[in-house]
Formats: structure tokens, C-alpha cells, sequence
């Protein structure tokens, strides 16, 4: 039984992640205050906590993350939110980064919400993810370079597993 439980631990943290993988791929695009970022080369920090979301619902899972680091946009570790709307989307860029706008009264986070008018395999692909179910988790350099991934709302194994790689 001793034995048993640490190798669950060691598990669950196996499964909370996603082995490192692939490169950030180059992307072009404008946070909600209007300044344009070619990432990774403009992330905030390196290295940057990046949340990839797909769908207005997963905020929460991102929140999630966001209040279990203790992340303040105004300060402290480098993250960025990038929602992933899609290509077709881009025809109603303004409509869609205004609704986010007024759900985001804080400057600070808006010009960490970076949205993608992009396919989501751009992102997925090289980075070995499919799907958009779940939001995506990473440590990425501005070189392109993913430290650690993970997918999901935070967890507590998920939580210890980033602040490690982040440093």
C-alpha cells in the first residue's frame, strides 16, 4: 500500500501533461487594444504561459488556471491568452473583438487576450494536439520552443507541474 500511493502520484502527474513538443508556429495578429504581435517573437516574457482556447465556454477553464497561479496582468509571470475563433471568423473581427472587449474592461488583460483568426490546426498541429475540445496549456520561448504543455482546467498536479517548468 506504501508503494501504491506516491506511484499514483507519479501518474497523475504523467497524465496531467503532454510531453513537450514541436514549435510554436508563427502566427500575426492584434490584442483587444489594437496592438499587433507576431508570436512567439512578441510574447511578453521569455518564457511565456500561453492558454489556447477555442470556444467562448472554456474561459473557465482558463480562469481556472489564471487564479490557481495567482496571474495578474498588470504584473508579474508573462502569460497570454490566445482564443482561437477560426478563419471564417475574421469576417466579423470587429463585431467579435468589440464583445470581447466590453467582457474585458481591464487593459492590462486585454493586451494579454490575443485573438487568432486562424485555423485551428495552424496552432494544433505543430504541437501535436488535435481537437477542440479543451483548452491548451504551454511554456513557450520566444524562440518557438514548448517547455511544457498540458490540456484541461487546472488542477493541483497540473499547477506544480507548470510552476516548474516555468522557471
Amino acid at each position: 500500500m506504501r508503494i501504491f500511493y506516491p506511484l499514483a502520484i507519479i501518474l497523475g502527474l504523467i497524465g496531467t501533461t503532454v510531453a513537450a513538443q514541436g514549435t510554436f508556429p508563427t502566427v500575426t495578429s492584434k490584442d483587444l487594444n489594437g496592438a499587433e504581435h507576431t508570436l512567439p517573437r512578441d510574447l511578453p516574457g521569455d518564457p511565456t504561459i500561453v492558454f489556447v482556447a477555442y470556444k467562448q465556454g472554456q474561459q473557465d477553464d482558463v480562469n481556472s488556471w489564471v487564479y490557481a497561479l495567482g496571474l495578474d496582468p498588470a504584473r508579474g509571470a508573462a502569460f497570454v491568452e490566445l482564443p482561437v475563433v477560426g478563419r471564417g471568423a475574421s469576417l466579423m473581427r470587429g463585431i467579435i473583438d468589440n464583445g470581447m472587449r466590453k467582457g474585458i474592461p481591464d487593459v492590462n488583460m486585454r493586451a494579454r487576450t490575443i485573438t487568432l483568426y486562424e485555423s485551428p490546426s495552424l496552432i494544433n498541429s505543430p504541437l501535436g494536439f488535435s481537437g477542440t475540445d479543451t483548452i491548451r496549456v504551454l511554456v513557450v520561448r520566444r524562440n518557438g520552443d514548448v517547455l511544457w504543455s498540458t490540456s484541461g482546467p487546472a488542477t493541483p498536479e497540473g499547477v506544480s507541474a507548470l510552476k516548474v517548468a516555468f522557471k
